[in-house]
């Protein structure tokens, strides 16, 4: 791009007549790149955005924003920020949003409905354009102010009947059936399974759910779950914890963990017990995390499509607020069982 002049004059006495001199474009242009991006061709807002760059210029956004019922930004909230689980999908949603000329602002629930719902009112506050959330388990009021509010909202991680508004993820349940199923098939027969809190998390619900149905299918007795009550504390200390607790219980050759970290602390922990993984016991994961894939042995797990929820996502929130119409609210994109050494082959 070439633009025509170039200025020293300081950000803040900057115009947007001056930012609309610069590129080339009309005031009304500059307004619509600053509250509508996405209905902006990307050539002329790349000169729009190039100019304030050079300008200095900072839209003020409370000034204008509010009168237009748009804020620039699209809000996500996740179970934790302290863990890399949610990080790809936040990173999908960024790469696409942010594209498009829109900011995003994370904030983290804890695992808690209570906290999510309080999030939602704060965030709700500052009148963002679009607002991404984890799963599908929301409080009433949340569910109701989100649907009166009126602005694009999408469940990620998981697939559901009854979005608030639209979906994109994968079906929890038939992940962990799916993946209950292929230990069975390896030739384990007592599987335990470790999994987190199932009160407001329907994807934990879903995998307990899964798994059962697996046990049961096959005519085979499923030890008790045993549940990580701390699930923000994902760690692989867990799993070493885990290991030691269901051996000392019960009588198991093979476990199935929620999560990467937990059964890659598992891995390390029957190292030092002297257990040989696969052989004596199977272990597997869910979420396909880089560590699962150099630890040795390396871990069969549940493969799931983190950045690519977060990606559409952004690409249905785009859409809606272009006045676009979609062809279905809710996207199952699937998951993949990866089998690797930490288990033994299929019979």
């Amino acid at each position: 791009m070439t633009l025509k002049k170039k200025t020293s004059r300081s950000g803040s006495g900057t115009t947007m007549a001056e930012v609309a001199a610069l590129a080339g474009v009309t005031k009304m242009t500059v307004s619509r790149v600053l509250r509508h991006p996405e209905k902006v061709n990307p050539d002329t807002r790349k000169r729009v955005t190039t100019a304030m760059a050079e300008l200095g210029y900072i839209a003020n956004r409370l000034a204008g924003g509010l009168n237009a019922g748009t804020s620039g930004l699209v809000a996500a909230i996740v179970p934790t920020l302290r863990h890399s689980l949610f990080a790809d999908t936040l990173e999908g949603i960024s790469d696409v949003v942010s594209e498009a000329g829109l900011g995003l602002f994370v904030s983290s629930s804890a695992y808690r409905s209570d906290v999510e719902e309080s999030q939602i009112r704060s965030i709700l506050e500052r009148r963002p354009d679009a607002l991404m959330l984890t799963g599908l388990t929301h409080t009433k009021a949340a569910r109701d102010l989100l649907r009166g509010f009126g602005i694009p909202v999408v469940e990620t991680w998981e697939t559901g009947d009854d979005p608030v508004d639209m979906a994109v993820g994968y079906s929890n349940r038939e992940a962990a059936h799916a993946m209950t199923a292929e230990l069975i098939r390896s030739g384990y027969r007592r599987i335990a399974f470790v999994n987190g809190p199932a009160e407001n998390n329907e994807r934990a619900r879903h995998r307990a759910e899964g798994y059962l149905a697996a046990m049961k299918e096959a005519g085979l007795s499923a030890p008790p779950i045993h549940v990580v009550h701390d699930e923000a504390a994902i760690r692989p200390e867990t799993g070493a914890k885990a290991i030691r607790v269901l051996r000392q219980q019960s009588d198991i050759d093979a476990v199935f963990f929620t999560s990467d970290i937990f059964a890659v602390g598992a891995i390390l922990a029957c190292r030092e017990l002297g257990i040989d993984v696969p052989a004596q016991l199977g272990i597997a994961g869910f979420h396909d995390l880089d560590v699962g894939r150099v630890v040795s042995p390396t871990l069969t797990t549940v493969q799931v499509p983190a950045m690519e929820m977060g990606r559409k996502a952004g690409h249905m929130i785009l859409a809606r607020l272009a006045g676009k119409r979609l062809a279905t609210h809710r996207q199952d994109l699937g998951f993949s069982i990866i089998s690797r050494e930490s288990t033994r082959r299929p019979h």
